[in-house]
């Protein structure tokens, strides 16, 4: 799959702009706070449903304007999508496929597969368990949406939970009847949920343990461990032990939403011994096995988008990388990069590539 062309109005530094991209690599350039990563934003868009960097969509909107509309044509094979994702202040978003309008917005994902690269990827090994179960819960959910159905349903059933706490905690009074129907619903989905994502990582890892070979060529072992303390004799009695203390807390402290993904380098926590070149060399191969893992199951070859993908990167694995891409991705990629020049690092003269060069929202 790829996308042809875009169409963008009004969506943040962009007021109307209309690009045709190559099928293979499309490498976008500019100087910082020119719209690199705005283009980007508004590719992962049309995927997603969501911007990947601003939740409040009244701030995606183009100054002094009261609507975005980001509308993207793509190829399939043979087969010709049109995605329009449209947005006004203080209204519904729209977002229609082949111009019908989805009963539900989530079973969008996984309809255009799309794996992006940005510098706060970081915050996978530098920050909390949340942000690596969400990597690892929207590499399933664009696979399998029963996944991500349950996981918004274990979501609701969360919030409510933690509310019939914090009330009991107000009026100092327990009811079992009222709070148990939710532990029972959870103990399915913490089952579900728990076992999905651990068949997953085992093919993830066999994946993730060639490509972190490949792109880093320095030796070291790279590992993943799945971390929950959810098995699968849990009964109604692992809430009944926990209600005082979750009470007094007043959240639901078992379950799925405090498991983690441990990555290790050398049997080290990488957090605390990898330079930044090793950790961002791990997250690279994570987002490299991500594309492999999606295109393995949907038999699509999902979007690729690296952002400001070469920076914390020595000229080594640089050079390792860009061998990867052109060699192992036969997606359609996209790169921002401040610097033109290195394209030169890009050996194959046949490649198809096109060049777009941006300067304060305007494309050449």
């Amino acid at each position: 799959m790829y996308l042809e062309k875009i169409k963008i109005l009004n969506y943040k530094n962009y007021n109307s702009k209309k690009i045709k991209f190559s099928e293979k690599l499309n490498f976008i350039t500019g100087k910082n706070g020119s719209g690199k990563t705005n283009l980007l934003d508004a590719i992962y868009y049309l995927s997603f449903t969501k911007s990947a960097f601003n939740k409040i969509e009244n701030n995606n909107i183009r100054n002094n304007q009261n609507f975005f509309l980001i509308n993207g044509k793509y190829k399939n094979e043979e087969k010709s999508i049109e995605v329009e994702c449209k947005y006004k202040k203080n209204d519904k978003k729209s977002i229609l496929y082949n111009k019908s309008k989805y009963t539900k917005i989530s079973s969008h994902l996984g309809k255009i597969p799309a794996v992006l690269v940005i510098p706060n990827d970081s915050d996978l090994i530098r920050n909390s368990s949340y942000y690596r179960r969400r990597f690892f819960d929207l590499i399933i959910s664009q696979s399998e949406n029963q996944y991500l159905e349950n996981i918004i349903l274990y979501n609701k059933i969360l919030k409510t939970r933690n509310l019939v706490l914090k009330k009991f905690k107000k009026q100092n009074k327990i009811d079992k009847n009222e709070i148990e129907p939710y532990d029972q619903l959870l103990i399915k989905l913490n089952l579900y949920i728990r076992n999905k994502r651990e068949v997953y990582l085992n093919n993830f890892k066999k994946i993730f343990t060639k490509t972190y070979n490949f792109i880093g060529k320095d030796g070291y072992e790279a590992n993943i461990i799945y971390n929950s303390k959810i098995n699968n004799s849990i009964d109604i009695n692992i809430f009944r032990k926990s209600l005082e203390y979750d009470i007094i807390s007043e959240k639901t402290n078992f379950g799925i939403h405090k498991d983690d993904f441990i990555f290790y380098l050398n049997k080290n926590f990488i957090k605390n011994f990898a330079s930044q070149g090793e950790q961002k060399t791990f997250i690279i191969s994570l987002k490299m096995s991500e594309y492999k893992i999606i295109y393995e199951k949907l038999k699509i070859k999902p979007i690729m988008m690296l952002d400001d993908i070469f920076d914390k990167l020595d000229n080594k694995r640089i050079n390792h990388f860009m061998k990867y891409i052109t060699e192992k991705i036969d997606g359609q990629i996209f790169i921002t990069d401040a610097l033109q020049n290195r394209l030169k690092i890009i050996g194959k003269k046949d490649y198809k590539m096109k060049i777009i060069d941006i300067e304060n929202g305007t494309i050449n």
